[in-house]
């Protein structure tokens, strides 16, 4: 269980670091009142991830088709009503645990090391951020 929360959570925050940089969008269907989800741009997403772990034109063209299924299935999943609010975050665990495998799946070693750090850098960064914001929530033991 601990390895699925860790497996979720370093997914969660590599998804809202890439999206952090987008502005944000009245989702479609969203109503008066409910937040808006970001939408994450897959070729902004590519940029930034070959700036920072120096991908090949190849790992490019391998990386987006990749981030633009997961734009789509995640949309898929906010979009579907029908499902209780417990089978969207396991179904959104889900994409985000196979595009993250799939990504690191053309990633070579040293970039594989680059990533894991920007994810750690990412993960801390969000929790000093719930804790600035409820000092009593942010003690890691859940």
């Amino acid at each position: 269980m601990r390895k699925q929360w860790f497996a979720f959570a370093t997914a969660a925050v590599f998804s809202v670091g890439l999206a952090m940089a987008m502005p944000q969008e009245q989702a479609p269907g969203s109503e008066a009142g409910r937040p808006a989800h970001r939408q994450m741009d897959p070729n902004r997403q590519v940029k930034m991830l070959t700036k920072r772990l120096n991908l090949t034109e190849d790992q490019q063209k391998q990386l987006l088709p990749i981030l633009s299924d997961r734009q789509q299935q995640f949309e898929n999943i906010r979009n579907d009503s029908s499902l209780a609010p417990a089978d969207r975050r396991e179904k959104m665990r889900a994409a985000r645990q196979d595009s993250e495998t799939k990504l690191k799946a053309i990633l070579t070693d040293s970039q594989k090391q680059t990533y894991d750090q920007m994810q750690q850098n990412m993960r801390e960064h969000m929790q000093e951020r719930r804790n600035h914001a409820d000092p009593g929530t942010g003690s890691g033991n859940q």
